[in-house]
């Protein structure tokens, strides 16, 4: 890779690769990579590490039962965002989850061997990256004290405005299926299934063909719902 390249970045980049040592920075490569690819799947040998310079992408998981749901969406401009450190780190061969870009993506790659060099002969961005990874467990254990502790009935009213959020459209239909929002969720079913009809009852979302279906004023009203 030409290093000139880097000067292109955003300063977030450009600032993790600062004191990257030279013969590490010769062998990075930048990969340009077209919208809906799956540059990483679940249980895949891990080979190496994605810097997104560019884009964004998404994280994808799967149960049992090969039903797929997307749990997480990152976006370059919002802050740094890298692809299997965790799994390096943390010595797992294996992807956790499967990787999917949304828009033309464009990344800066290290082989494990390159990334754990790097990491060992950098602290400036040993540190940067201990700070991502913590604000990402801190994250992380937020979600599940939320399963943990809040009832049932919030914890679908947030996954109904996370869904409506992420959307552009003014009505939206969650055509996930009632179980896998259970499972994404860690609640039962059962739990799910009351929470639809109490929600459907209260005149917060309405029912078409089985799928929930939420306006702009019911979204609005179960933003207003969260706090009593």
């Amino acid at each position: 890779m030409r290093w000139e390249e880097i000067q292109n970045e955003s300063e977030k980049i450009k600032d993790l690769v600062r004191d990257m040592p030279e013969e590490i920075r010769e062998r990075c490569m930048v990969k340009h990579v077209g919208k809906g690819v799956e540059i990483l799947r679940k249980h895949e040998k891990m080979e190496v590490v994605y810097i997104l310079c560019k884009g964004e992408y998404e994280v994808l998981t799967s149960f049992a039962e090969g039903q797929m749901y997307v749990f997480g969406k990152v976006i370059a401009k919002d802050s740094l965002h890298l692809v299997g450190e965790q799994e390096v780190l943390a010595e797992i061969e294996e992807s956790q989850a499967t990787v999917r870009t949304v828009t033309d993506c464009r990344f800066l790659l290290l082989s494990q061997k390159d990334f754990w060099a790097w990491i060992q002969n950098d602290p400036h961005a040993a540190i940067i990256l201990l700070k991502q990874m913590a604000k990402r467990l801190n994250n992380a254990t937020r979600e599940a004290g939320i399963q943990l502790y809040y009832p049932k009935l919030y914890q679908l009213k947030k996954y109904i405005i996370e869904r409506y959020e992420d959307s552009e459209e003014k009505v939206v239909r969650i055509k996930a299926k009632r179980q896998q929002i259970a499972d994404e969720l860690g609640i039962s079913l059962r739990s799910v299934e009351r929470g639809v009809r109490e929600l459907k009852e209260l005149g917060l979302i309405h029912i078409v063909k089985g799928k929930m279906e939420i306006s702009e004023l019911e979204y609005q009203a179960i933003l207003e719902s969260l706090d009593e």
